[in-house]
């Protein structure tokens, strides 16, 4: 008697092949999604953070807490102080103090630094450059309705979040976000 040899033969190698194949043709496309939700799952949450810590600063503090954005060189400096038109945010913001009202962030102001965002994340805030919370934690601003950042990823322009602040300082996701609208339906 003969002693069977042990292994795979090629026929069942090659049957395992084409199943691979098979499952990696049905996943890499909606990878590539996945990234995408992510990436702006991510902007989301961190300007969520760093507005719930500004407001909570500013009652905590009983002085103006403000978020700008940040300059993309390699300085900790706001933009500029716009109140109006839609800015992009992607190069990250600062979260500082503003006891003198002059909406600048001076080195011993800064609270927190956002700078480490994803080259393909947009974000857009339809208010300017700079976001201003009073002593009491509502938001110092000209316009009495709700304030807006549209978040997107430049490597799927179907993906994307909208968050808006009201006039109160209350943060909230939109959930029936329109992307190619950039607007809050709910």
């Amino acid at each position: 008697m003969s002693e069977r040899e042990k292994g795979f033969t090629l026929i069942e190698l090659m049957v395992s092949l084409v199943v691979v194949g098979i499952l990696l043709l049905v996943a890499v496309p909606n990878f590539g999604s996945f990234v995408a939700q992510s990436r702006v799952d991510s902007v989301k949450n961190k300007l969520v953070s760093s507005i719930a810590l500004a407001r909570s600063e500013a009652i905590k503090r009983g002085v103006a807490v403000a978020i700008c954005r940040k300059n993309p060189d390699p300085a900790q400096t706001c933009v500029g102080t716009a109140v109006t038109g839609s800015k992009d945010w992607s190069d990250g913001w600062l979260v500082f103090l503003d006891e003198d009202d002059n909406q600048t962030a001076a080195a011993n102001e800064i609270i927190k630094v956002y700078a480490d965002i994803d080259d393909a994340s947009t974000i857009q805030y339809s208010l300017g450059d700079v976001i201003v919370f009073d002593g009491s934690g509502l938001l110092d601003t000209v316009s009495s309705s709700e304030e807006e950042f549209a978040i997107g990823d430049t490597t799927d322009p179907t993906i994307g979040a909208g968050l808006s602040i009201r006039p109160t300082g209350r943060i909230r996701t939109c959930v029936n976000w329109t992307v190619s609208g950039a607007t809050c339906g709910d």
